[in-house]
C-alpha cells in the first residue's frame, strides 16, 4: 500500500469538540501498531510521530481515543479525504486501535515555535499593504492630516474603493499608477489585513465641537451607523477616522466635487467641523474579528483541549506542540465553514487571520 497517509494528518482535525464517545477498551499491541505505521504511514509521518511538512500534523502523544474516532470517521465517510478513506478501509478495528495506541505512547514532539506561517492570507496581505503605510500610517492608522485611515474599515468597501482607484474611475492619477499592476486577489488580501486592524483612539482635533457634532450626524447615521460604525459592508465606517480627511471629504460632497446621491449638501463649514470632530474621537474596532484578545480565546480553547489525559470524556485532540501552519489552516477552515464541526465553526466565526495566527503560534510553542 502506498505511503500516502496525508493525515492521519487530517486525523488531527480540531473537530470533535463536544463529541462524546465511550473510551476505547480493547487491548493494544504497541509493536503491531508500530509495524503498520512503518509500512503505511511514514510517507507523511515519522516514526517519532512528527508530520513531515508544516501542513501535516504531529500525531505523537495524541489521545488514543481521539485518533481511533478520527480514523473511524474517515473510514465511514463522516470526514472527507479519499486517500485516508481508502487506506483505513483496509485496517481492521484491531489495527486502528494498535495504530492509535502506538502514536499515543510516543512522547510529545518537541515544539518548533519559529515555523513560518508564510501561507496565510493575513501575512500575504500585510506584505501588499506595506506599500500603503508611508501615506496611511502603520497598520493603516493615519496620523497625517488629510490622509484617511484604513484600519478597521469594511473589507468589501476597501476592495471596491481600491479597484476603482486602480482602474481610474475615481480620478486619482497617482493612486491609479501605484495600484494598476495589483491583482484583484492581492487587493482582497490587503483589504482583509487592514480590516483586521483596530484603530487607535484619537485625541479631540483642534477644531470643532464633538458634542455639537453628535446631533448633526442624525441623518449620516442612516447609512454610516450609530457613532460611525455601520452594518452595510459597502458603506465606510467613519468612527476613528482622520478628522481633516473627514472635513475635506464632507466639503467635497457638499460642493459637488464628489457625487453621491443622498449626501447632505447644505452644511455650513462650522457644522462640518463639528461632525468631523465627533466621528474622529469615536472608538472603532477591527471589522473582521470579535475583538477578543488572544489570551481570552486560548483560555476558551483550554476548556476542552487543555484537559489532562483521563480528565475529560470528550474526544478532542491535544494542541500543544502542534504544527503552527497546520493549526492556522484548520482554524481558518472551521471559521470559514469548510469543515463540518458546528461547535468549532460557532466558536471561531468572525476571528481574523491575525488572531488565529496568534493562537496557532501559542500552541506551537508550548
Amino acid at each position: 500500500m502506498k505511503k500516502i497517509l496525508t493525515g492521519i494528518s487530517t486525523a488531527l482535525l480540531l473537530a470533535a469538540c463536544g463529541n462524546d464517545t465511550e473510551p476505547v477498551a480493547p487491548a493494544v499491541d504497541i509493536g503491531a501498531g508500530k509495524a503498520i505505521v512503518e509500512n503505511s504511514c511514514t510517507g507523511c509521518h515519522t516514526l517519532e510521530g512528527r508530520g513531515k511538512t508544516a501542513k501535516i500534523p504531529n500525531l505523537a502523544a495524541q489521545p488514543a481515543e481521539y485518533l481511533v474516532d478520527a480514523m473511524r470517521a474517515y473510514r465511514e465517510g463522516e470526514r472527507h479525504h479519499a486517500a485516508l478513506r481508502d487506506m483505513i478501509a483496509g485496517f481492521s478495528p484491531a489495527d486502528i486501535n494498535n495504530i492509535a495506541g502506538f502514536f499515543a505512547s510516543l512522547p510529545p514532539v518537541q515544539s518548533v515555535p519559529d515555523e513560518p506561517t508564510t501561507g496565510s492570507a493575513y501575512s500575504r496581505g500585510a506584505k501588499v499593504a506595506a506599500a500603503c503605510i508611508e501615506c496611511h500610517g502603520e497598520r493603516g492608522f493615519s496620523a497625517t492630516p488629510g490622509v484617511p485611515s484604513l484600519a478597521g474599515q469594511h473589507p468589501a468597501y476597501l476592495i471596491v474603493a481600491t479597484q476603482e482607484y486602480a482602474n481610474g474611475s475615481r480620478g486619482h492619477a497617482e493612486k491609479e499608477s501605484m495600484l494598476s499592476g495589483l491583482a484583484n486577489l492581492d487587493i482582497e488580501k490587503m483589504a482583509m489585513y487592514f480590516a483586521a486592524q483596530t484603530p487607535e483612539l484619537r485625541d479631540p482635533p483642534p477644531f470643532g465641537d464633538a458634542d455639537a457634532g453628535e446631533p448633526l450626524t442624525a441623518i449620516c447615521g442612516g447609512c454610516h451607523g450609530a457613532r460611525g460604525i455601520g452594518d452595510d459592508p459597502l458603506v465606510p465606517n467613519l468612527a476613528g477616522q482622520e478628522p481633516v480627511y473627514l472635513v475635506n471629504a464632507i466639503k467635497a460632497y457638499r460642493d459637488h466635487q464628489r457625487g453621491h446621491e443622498g449626501m447632505i449638501t447644505d452644511l455650513l463649514d462650522e457644522e462640518i467641523d463639528h461632525i468631523a470632530a465627533f466621528y474622529s474621537i469615536q472608538a472603532a474596532g477591527s471589522a473582521s474579528d470579535a475583538g477578543e484578545p488572544a489570551a481570552e480565546v486560548i483560555a476558551k480553547c483550554e476548556r476542552c483541549h487543555g484537559q489532562a489525559a483521563g480528565q475529560s470524556n470528550m474526544v478532542v485532540p491535544s494542541l500543544k506542540g502542534q504544527k503552527q501552519d497546520y493549526l492556522l489552516r484548520v482554524m481558518q477552515e472551521y471559521r470559514d465553514g469548510e469543515r463540518g464541526n458546528s461547535m468549532m465553526h460557532k466558536m471561531s466565526a468572525g476571528y481574523s487571520d491575525e488572531l488565529l495566527e496568534e493562537i496557532a503560534a501559542y500552541y506551537a510553542s508550548h
